[in-house]
C-alpha cells in the first residue's frame, strides 16, 4: 500500500523528493487529479504505507510544509 503526502506546490514536491531519497525512501512525485482548495497545486509523494510516519518527520524537520496525508 501508498501513502500520499500532500505538499503545497511542485517545488516542495521536489525538494521533499530529494530529501527522502537521501534517506533511502523512495519516492514519486505526482499530481492529484482532483484536488480540493486544502490540498495547494494538489502535488504529493507517494511513498510505502509503512514509511509514511518516517517520511513525514524528515520533511518536517527539513521546512516542507504537509497538508495532508492519505494512505491509498
Amino acid at each position: 500500500m501508498k501513502a500520499h503526502i500532500k505538499v503545497g506546490s511542485v517545488t516542495n514536491a521536489q525538494r521533499g523528493a530529494k530529501i527522502l531519497r537521501l534517506y533511502s525512501i523512495n519516492t514519486t512525485v505526482t499530481r492529484l487529479e482532483h484536488p480540493n482548495v486544502y490540498d495547494g497545486c494538489g502535488f504529493v509523494l507517494n511513498v510505502d504505507k509503512d514509511e509514511y510516519e518516517r517520511a513525514a518527520s524528515l520533511l518536517k524537520q527539513n521546512g516542507i510544509r504537509i497538508l495532508g496525508i492519505d494512505n491509498v
